[in-house]
């Protein structure tokens, strides 16, 4: 048996090992699961979750082929995969088939299966729509949501935002498309995972996920560990504003960070000696409301002041847990200026012969570890550029 065969068998107990389920009843793919050569999905807080699930596939005596003629595996089959860790199970993707890629070059055995997958918010790409939101009287973002994904029997993950209230919003386009339109426009995430839907703003205050050890003996878990700190982004972001009346002066407002710092020092404070702020200009778009284009401009600024960007590998089983990204982990070991929390951004789960691995992308907007012990809740922080406004 294969390593990763073993990584997929519920009885390997020296390793993390992977489950795959099918179809809303959840059935395990059962023996097909030792056929699995690599599993590779990218989760993201910005993007779909994608991913691959590649079959080693076999030939049988009646010309059937185990894995492509099993039926397992069909065009919008709905797919779960999760991390066994053997005292717990974790989550990873949740989503539909989106592609099947079978392989069969002159050695038959070499023949291959890839599964392509995308997460719950393809379901919300198959039909263009045209409705007016809001016709009869204004409607939030948040209940538009709630109205869109309830066929697709999802729910709205606890402490979403309710967004803007509008009249007469128009959609034109796929439900996916707008529902991400609408995001950006309140300076909000979306994420699909676990069967529900986040629609808001960073988590920054959610408890921290498991923490990544750097350099720490024997509970070391993380195998690279880099940081990437950039000092060419806005401190802030301005923006005009037509007159409200004929006659009136342009409206000029300047908007700063206004979210809890990820550390001690924000990064506005290196750099703000040199007297002159860097300031970027939005320019408004379309007919967006003065709400809207406040509010791209707030998210546009709390974006830039995540400067700091790691990257990283971690050994899936010695961590133990499956990291999402939309939430904050804390990282010990990386020295007092690049240690402390930071946000994760993207995550990759790869299962190979060679095992579990997690490659992370997380960012912050300030240095330091502002919490030593690793208890402490965070402050709410305002950037120290604001007072330059």
């Amino acid at each position: 048996m294969s390593l990763l065969s073993a990584l997929l068998s519920p009885g390997f107990r020296q390793a993390a090992s992977v489950l795959i389920t099918t179809g809303p009843a959840a059935t395990d793919i059962g023996p097909l699961a030792v056929m699995a050569s690599n599993i590779e999905l990218r989760v993201s807080r910005t993007e779909a979750a994608q991913g691959t699930i590649t079959f080693d596939d076999r030939r049988g005596s009646d010309g059937r082929w185990m894995v492509a003629d099993s039926g397992i595996f069909t065009r919008w089959q709905q797919v779960v995969i999760s991390a066994d860790f053997q005292t717990h199970t974790e989550e990873i993707f949740r989503g539909y088939i989106t592609g099947l890629k079978p392989a069969l070059p002159q050695n038959g055995g070499e023949a291959k299966l890839v599964i392509e997958l995308q997460d719950d918010g393809v379901a919300l790409s198959r039909e263009h729509m045209r409705r007016v939101w809001g016709e009869d009287a204004a409607m939030a973002d948040g209940d538009i949501l709630t109205e869109l994904i309830a066929p697709l029997g999802l729910a709205v993950a606890s402490g979403s935002g309710i967004g803007q209230s509008s009249r007469a919003l128009t959609q034109d386009g796929l439900p996916i498309v707008f529902l991400r339109e609408r995001a950006k426009a309140n300076g909000y995430e979306i994420i699909f995972a676990k069967g529900e839907v986040w629609f808001g703003s960073m988590r920054l205050d959610a408890a921290p996920q498991a923490t990544i050890m750097v350099y720490a003996g024997s509970a070391t878990n993380c195998l690279s560990f880099s940081v990437a700190d950039d000092a060419q982004k806005p401190d802030a972001v301005a923006f005009d504003l037509a007159p409200r009346s004929e006659g009136a002066t342009p409206i000029t407002e300047t908007v700063t960070p206004d979210l809890a710092l990820l550390g001690t020092s924000p990064v506005a404070d290196e750099g703000a000696g040199l007297g002159t702020p860097s300031v970027a200009k939005l320019t408004r778009e379309g007919d967006e409301t003065e709400e809207e284009t406040r509010a791209r401009a707030q998210a546009m600024v709390n974006e830039a002041s995540f400067r700091i960007r790691c990257t990283g590998e971690l050994d899936g089983t010695l961590y133990g847990h499956v990291m999402l990204p939309g939430l904050p982990v804390r990282v010990d070991g990386a020295g007092d200026r690049n240690g402390g929390l930071y946000y994760i951004d993207k995550v990759t789960h790869v299962f190979t012969p060679d095992g579990y691995r997690q490659q992370f992308e997380g960012i912050r907007n300030a240095t330091g570890d502002s919490d030593t012990a690793g208890a402490a809740p965070l402050p709410e922080a305002l950037s120290a550029i604001t007072s330059l406004f």
